[in-house]
C-alpha cells in the first residue's frame, strides 16, 4: 500500500511527533509498503499539494496535541475521502478537551477526580485543599502540568506566566499507582503500570532514556484490572472514538480514577502503546499493521 505518515505539526509536542513518525514510518516500511513522510506545517497548501502528489491509499496520521489530536488535522483529511488513522473529528475533539471527555465519563459511572473548570485569570484565587492538580485542559504530554502540596508550591504556580491555553482543569491529587490501557478498535487489549522517579509521569519521564518503567507483571487483583479495561471501552465509545488510543488511570489501593483518554498516543522507543503489544506477543511491526487494517476497514 501506499501510506502517507503525518508528522510534525506545530504543537509544543512536534518533536515527540517527529520521532513517533520516524519510527512509523521506518516500521511501515519494513512491512513492504510505500512510505511518504509529510512534515506538517500550518499551511494547508503544502499539505494539500503533498497528498495529492503521493496520492496514498491511507494516511497514518501521527501527529501530537493542538491541530493534530484536537479535530484540526481530521477534518481537513476529511475532505480527501482516504482512510486515516485513529479517531476522527469529533472523537479526536472530544477526548483532547480533558474536561468534555471527564463528563462524558462521569456520566457513564466511571470515577474521576473531583475537581472544577477554571481560566488562567482565576488560577490565584484557586480554592481546594491541598493536594491538587492544576492542568492545562487541552493539551498533552504533560505540558502544564503542577502538583500544589502546599503553599510554596502554589505562590510558585501563581508567579509562572500561564501559557498552556485559556481552559484549565484543578482536580485533587489522586495517589497511589498509575496504570495505563490500549485500546484497539473499541477492545481494551493491555495494561501496564508505570513507575518514574520523580513526582509524576512528566514530560521528562515520558521521553528520557531512563526516566520510567513500564511494568507488565505487576501485582494487582484481576476485577481491578477488569475494571480498567470495562472503563477504557466505555469511555471510547462514549467519545465516539476509533482506531487506537489509550486510557490513563489512578489506582489508590481501593478504586480506580479515570484521568484522561488519548487518541493519538506516541509510538517512539519509549512510548507505552508499542510496550503494551509487545508484552502482549505483539511486535512494533505487527502493531502498525493492525491498526493500518483497523484504518482500511473505518470506510
Amino acid at each position: 500500500m501506499k501510506i502517507a505518515v503525518l508528522l510534525g505539526g506545530w504543537s509544543p509536542e512536534r518533536e515527540v511527533s517527529l520521532d513517533s513518525g520516524r519510527c512509523v514510518a521506518d516500521g511501515l516500511r519494513q512491512l513492504g509498503h510505500e512510505v511518504f513522510e509529510i512534515d506538517v506545517k500550518k499551511d494547508l497548501r503544502s499539505l494539500t499539494d503533498d497528498l495529492y502528489g503521493c496520492s496514498p491509499d491511507v494516511i497514518f496520521n501521527v501527529l501530537h496535541g493542538i491541530g493534530g489530536e484536537d479535530g484540526v488535522i481530521q477534518g481537513v483529511l476529511e475532505l480527501f475521502g482516504v482512510p486515516y488513522s485513529s479517531s476522527g473529528v469529533l472523537g479526536s475533539a472530544i477526548a483532547f478537551d480533558k474536561a468534555i471527555c471527564k463528563e462524558l465519563a462521569k456520566a457513564k459511572g466511571i470515577k474521576v477526580a473531583d475537581g472544577f473548570e477554571i481560566t488562567k485569570e482565576e488560577i490565584a484565587s484557586i480554592d481546594m485543599e491541598y493536594p491538587f492538580v492544576v492542568k492545562p485542559a487541552n493539551n498533552g504530554s504533560s505540558i502544564g502540568v503542577f502538583l500544589i502540596f502546599n503553599d510554596s508550591d502554589f505562590h510558585r504556580l501563581k508567579e509562572i506566566e500561564w501559557n498552556f491555553g485559556d481552559k484549565i482543569l484543578v482536580e485533587k491529587y489522586i495517589g497511589g499507582r498509575e496504570f495505563t490501557v490500549m485500546v484497539l478498535d473499541g477492545k481494551a487489549v493491555g495494561i501496564v503500570e508505570i513507575t518514574c522517579k520523580r513526582e509524576f509521569y512528566d514530560y521528562s519521564s515520558k521521553y528520557e532514556i531512563g526516566g520510567s518503567t513500564h511494568l507488565s507483571n505487576f501485582e494487582l487483583d484481576e476485577s481491578t484490572v477488569n475494571e480498567m479495561f470495562d472503563m477504557s471501552e466505555k469511555v471510547f465509545k462514549a467519545c465516539c472514538c476509533r482506531g487506537i488510543a489509550r486510557a490513563d488511570f489512578r489506582y489508590d489501593g481501593e478504586k480506580v480514577y479515570f484521568l484522561e483518554l488519548n487518541t493519538q498516543p506516541g509510538l517512539t522507543t519509549l512510548s507505552l502503546v508499542p510496550d503494551i503489544a509487545r508484552f502482549k506477543g505483539t511486535s512494533f511491526e505487527e502493531l502498525l499493521e493492525k491498526v493500518i487494517e483497523v484504518t482500511s476497514g473505518s470506510r
